[in-house]
């Protein structure tokens, strides 16, 4: 058998053992106490029927009034000596036994036949006349031999002007019999039900703690590669404490699952990150290095070294918005970015009025017809740098896949939904469901400028504000993103200024 240090058995640690025990502890203790109680009452009980049927004999010979020793003679020689009952019901015994002695003498002044033959018992009889009795007499246990199976009366009887002693005993061996075969039933049957009951409490103990069981196994199984939705199906009893138990683990179970599931997407979407932001750096620090290693190869005009200082600054400035951008979208996923509701009110109208103004050179450089519609002034909850970036992101990513002679469209509605619409190159449906991804760019448009950032920081922060970013588009037709908002009523006070 398995012990541990202390030295105690495994089996008798465990909750089933302890239950099992006090159960069977406390049901012994009362079994006991029952026990005694109903052999102490039985045995009173016979004892208090006996002597009232001495009490009833003795009153029977005094009834008869005796006013001297041969009239008391008689009346106890009439005794039949055979079977009495008591005046609440038969009470048999084999024999009765009579006789009057005087106090003086101690010698017997009337005996009833049947005494007359045991000579033995009349000599156990004596011992009890000099006993100190009351009026009503005393009731003792005599006999002519160690077991004493007799119960005798002795109370005073007055006789004319004399007094004497008269004494009534019955056997008390059949009150002993029933008493004896008593104490045997409770001796056999007490152990018999206890050893019964602990046996039915073990099973029924262990059948109550056996979802416990099941949950320690289950529990024992659990990986976090996979976890299940539950750890135990529903118990069938809802409404007890093992029921509440099982409840209680299943959500922390289901709570854990989706952290795992909530970690395991992150550390995906890390390791994709990183990949990814390892390519992306890897180009424009392989551009670097080998224009720099041309450049200083062999002397060059002050021309070509301009020409290599300006290509590097654009890597470098391309760096920077992957850098920034990677920054922007650690911060949203460590929760570090301002949580909607925003305190501020926003002007779409004005923002979408600064964002063309800032895209107009731009347009006007690739000759790219850029328009506004914009009726009367919308406001939401946000924060206006951050809804400015997003707007930026979206005209940016418009003129950057439309070509020379196209056109792009920022449009806005007055139930706070800006659209974005271009001509440009479109986008195929296959491409759709990855375009707000990180770093994702169609592989035609792998080499263009844009850092593959923008569409997903703006996607983010579309998201924060409570709010939706989509795309529908056609290749070769052109893109239109949907920026939808939570609009809000206009505020008493002014509006928050967009920086610039």
């Amino acid at each position: 058998m398995n012990t541990d240090t202390s030295g105690k058995s495994h089996w008798t640690r465990s909750l089933r053992f302890r239950l099992t025990f006090w159960y069977s502890g406390v049901l012994a203790a009362l079994l006991l106490l029952a026990s005694a109680l109903l052999y102490g009452g039985v045995s009173h009980t016979l004892r208090a029927e006996t002597d009232a049927f001495l009490t009833s004999e003795a009153q029977s010979i005094a009834a008869s009034d005796p006013t001297e020793a041969d009239d008391l003679v008689e009346a106890i020689a009439e005794k039949p000596g055979t079977s009495r009952s008591t005046p609440d019901g038969p009470l048999l015994f084999d024999v009765v036994y009579t006789r009057l002695v005087s106090p003086a003498t101690k010698r017997s002044l009337a005996v009833s036949p049947n005494l007359n033959t045991h000579p033995a018992l009349v000599a156990a009889l004596d011992p009890l006349l000099t006993l100190p009795a009351s009026e009503s007499g005393q009731f003792s246990f005599a006999g002519p031999d160690e077991e004493r199976q007799m119960r005798v009366l002795t109370t005073p009887m007055r006789l004319g002007k004399a007094g004497g002693w008269l004494q009534v005993a019955v056997p008390w061996d059949h009150n002993s019999d029933v008493l004896e075969r008593l104490a045997v039933l409770l001796f056999l049957g007490v152990p018999t039900i206890i050893l019964l009951a602990g046996t039915g409490g073990w099973v029924l103990v262990g059948r109550t703690l056996q979802p416990i069981g099941r949950i320690v196994a289950e529990a024992e199984r659990l990986d976090a590669d996979s976890f299940p939705e539950a750890l135990l199906p529903q118990a069938a009893e809802s409404d007890t404490e093992i029921g509440h138990l099982v409840t209680t683990l299943n959500r922390m179970t289901t709570r854990l699952r989706r952290a795992f599931d909530v970690q395991r997407k992150f550390a995906e979407s890390q390791q994709r990150f990183a990949a990814d932001a390892s390519h992306e750096l890897r180009t424009p620090l392989t551009i670097l290095r080998g224009e720099m290693e041309l450049a200083l190869s062999r002397p060059r005009e002050a021309a070509v070294y301009q020409a290599t200082l300006a290509s590097a600054i654009e890597e470098i400035d391309r760096m920077s918005r992957i850098v920034s951008g990677l920054g922007f979208l650690a911060r949203e996923d460590a929760g570090e970015m301002s949580p909607a509701p925003f305190p501020q009110a926003v002007d779409l109208r004005r923002l979408c009025s600064v964002v063309f103004e800032e895209l107009t050179a731009k347009a006007a450089h690739k000759k790219i017809d850029l328009g506004i519609v914009a009726t009367d002034a919308v406001f939401v909850s946000g924060d206006p740098d951050q809804l400015h970036l997003l707007l930026r992101n979206l005209g940016d990513n418009a003129l950057k896949y439309t070509h020379k002679g196209g056109s792009v469209t920022l449009a806005l509605t007055p139930d706070a939904v800006v659209t974005v619409t271009d001509t440009g190159i479109g986008i195929a449906a296959a491409d759709l469901p990855q375009v707000f991804d990180r770093f994702w760019r169609a592989d035609r448009a792998r080499t263009s400028e844009g850092s593959g950032l923008g569409l997903a920081i703006s996607k983010r922060i579309a998201e924060s504000h409570g709010g939706t970013l989509t795309v529908s588009s056609r290749e070769r037709c052109g893109t239109t993103f949907t920026l939808t908002l939570p609009r809000i009523d206009p505020p008493k006070m002014g509006t928050t200024e967009v920086r610039k």
